[in-house]
């Protein structure tokens, strides 16, 4: 799972195909703050870095950006471009997506910023297509709703463009997939509208989610730090176990636990604390005492030596000359709602509000209306 105070504007109809990613998003990185009530600003395409698109929709037109320069059908425009609410079909080099919405876009250093805006239902509806896979049940996809509707009503401006991004830094928000899969997502909030998980004191839940916990979530507090604004708590699960293993080289962990820990270490030297679940909650550098929060330390390291590779916080080493084996279980920082066990639970029968009491006991449903 990250501005504010947007109008009211028609918005995405994504078609999300099952993202399968860990949930990297961290109630850690997000400045809570006031929700919009109608729209969330989404700065889109980010990854793909592009130079040149073409969109046709309401209207159509090539858009180009040379260096600071935005050229539209040839032409130099003063940004922002500011495009009408409408369907839209962006197009580029391995690149083909469909949102429907308004959409603005600036040049920046050859590459085109894109900010799109949704409105909130349909930006829940599109969240939960693209971060769920295509079988999910569909009380588990209720359940998904809920908890992407409060994080994103929860985070707060994440970005300096916008109030998130279409990545697992925020939520995962893709434009192509299954037709149908979007359709069964856009059922699922449309059943749950407005509906959110709130704290004990009236704020809204900052709830994350994740691919797998491995068989237990994690304790919020000792994986984000206090205070806890997720509602989340460590509760054993009927997740799948979804064992892991890499191998890294020595210097990777060394470089990871230099950049967590603030300060030179050795992959030698490193403790590995961990809680109730299983995870790394505390990584301590022996030779000089100094520690560091595991879910810092398990970003450090995935970023190195690849998400896809580095699943979870749930890990041990096993040290072998400049190799290092590393075996896990899980995928994401496992905190909240666990997509895998909540798949689980919703085949054997547990509706979405059972669903969200188990993965979120410290907090209550509740409506955006309510205060």
């Amino acid at each position: 799972m990250n501005a504010v105070g947007m109008a009211v504007l028609l918005a995405a109809m994504v078609a999300g195909t099952a993202s399968g990613e860990a949930r990297v998003a961290r109630p850690s990185d997000a400045k809570p703050g006031v929700a919009p009530e109608t729209g969330v600003e989404v700065r889109i395409l980010s990854k793909h870095r592009p130079a040149r698109l073409r969109l046709d929709g309401p209207r159509s037109l090539e858009v180009f950006a040379s260096r600071d320069v935005l050229l539209v059908d040839g032409r130099a425009v003063s940004p922002p471009l500011r495009l009408e609410s409408g369907r839209w079909r962006i197009r580029g080099r391995n690149l083909d997506r469909r949102y429907e919405g308004s959409l603005s876009l600036d040049a920046r250093a050859g590459e085109l910023i894109i900010i799109a805006t949704f409105a909130v239902e349909t930006y829940v509806a599109a969240v939960t297509a693209s971060e769920t896979e295509v079988d999910t049940p569909f009380e588990a996809l209720r359940a998904q709703a809920i908890t992407a509707r409060s994080y994103v009503l929860a985070s707060g401006r994440r970005h300096e463009e916008a109030r998130a991004c279409d990545l697992t830094h925020c939520q995962v928000l893709r434009g192509e997939g299954f037709a149908r899969h979007l359709a069964r997502a856009r059922d699922a909030a449309r059943s749950t509208e407005g509906v959110v998980l709130r704290l004990r004191d009236g704020a809204i839940a900052l709830a994350p989610f994740h691919a797998s916990c491995g068989g237990h979530t994690a304790e919020p507090v000792a994986v984000f730090g206090a205070p806890d604004l997720t509602g989340a708590a460590a509760v054993p699960d009927r997740c799948p176990a979804s064992p892991w293993s890499a191998v890294v080289s020595r210097a990777q962990v060394t470089a990871a636990a230099t950049e967590a820990l603030g300060s030179p270490a050795q992959a030698a030297d490193l403790l590995l604390d961990r809680d109730s679940s299983g995870a790394v909650v505390r990584v301590v550098d022996r030779a000089s005492g100094r520690d560091a929060r595991g879910d810092a330390f398990f970003r450090a390291l995935g970023a190195r030596a690849g998400w896809d590779r580095i699943r979870s916080a749930r890990f041990s080493f096993a040290f072998g000359g400049e190799r290092v084996l590393v075996e896990g279980q899980g995928h994401g920082h496992g905190v909240g709602l666990c997509q895998a066990g909540a798949a689980l639970l919703a085949r054997q029968g547990q509706t979405a509000e059972q669903l969200l009491a188990h993965y979120f006991p410290r907090a209550l449903l509740s409506h955006t209306k309510d205060k």
